[in-house]
């Protein structure tokens, strides 16, 4: 399996609570990019995560799955109201 990088970046903050917040606000697929979100401000960080390097087709099948459920509902649906 031949996988990716996906840096997820993160900003942190403090909580109402003097607790720490991590927020995510954004993914790149560039090391690049995620160093200049962390170089902007102290409170910026990433983490990076391997994926499938086929998540493309691995969304595009769960997109296909999706969309058949919800049709396979409405012809359901339709097949109820006609037997009424």
């Amino acid at each position: 399996m031949e996988a990716t990088n996906v840096y997820v970046l993160m900003t942190l903050s403090m909580g109402s609570r003097g607790e720490v917040v991590r927020k995510n606000v954004g993914v790149t697929f560039s090391l690049h990019e995620a160093e200049d979100h962390q170089d902007k401000d102290v409170s910026n960080e990433f983490e990076a995560f391997q994926i499938d390097a086929n998540w493309q087709e691995d969304a595009a099948t769960t997109n296909l799955v999706a969309a058949m459920r919800e049709f396979t509902g409405m012809v359901r649906e339709m097949q109820d109201e006609a037997l009424r």
